[in-house]
């Protein structure tokens, strides 16, 4: 499991590799909607996909898969209360964590 860091701030992007793969993750915090929402580019800037909601404990990918370009494992939003939202300060205080499982670390967890 990678463990993908998060800045303080409304609006930014993280580089990072996925199963071998560079992509971006964009990241946008709403006020009027009150919670984080998540593009996923190649490494060259190009939309795969955008808008999605950050939830809690659910997987984010997962229901994108048929779309091209993903990574094939599974970014995930873990809380360690039982919260139905992230806040804007929950990555960075520790109340959230997002990872990413990679695709054989996945493959064994559902065998």
């Amino acid at each position: 499991m990678i463990t993908i860091s998060m800045m303080d701030a409304n609006s930014f992007v993280e580089g990072v590799t996925l199963d071998k793969v560079a992509y971006k993750l964009r990241f946008n915090w709403s006020d009027v909607a009150g919670h984080w929402f998540l593009d996923v580019c190649d490494d060259k800037n190009k939309d795969i996909i955008n808008g999605v909601s950050v939830v809690p404990n659910f997987p984010l990918l997962n229901q994108y898969k048929r779309i091209g370009g993903l990574p094939p494992g599974e970014l995930m939003a873990i809380v360690t209360d039982d919260g139905d939202i992230i806040g804007r300060q929950d990555f960075v205080n520790g109340r959230a964590v997002l990872v990413y499982m990679p695709e054989e670390e996945l493959k064994n967890a559902l065998e």
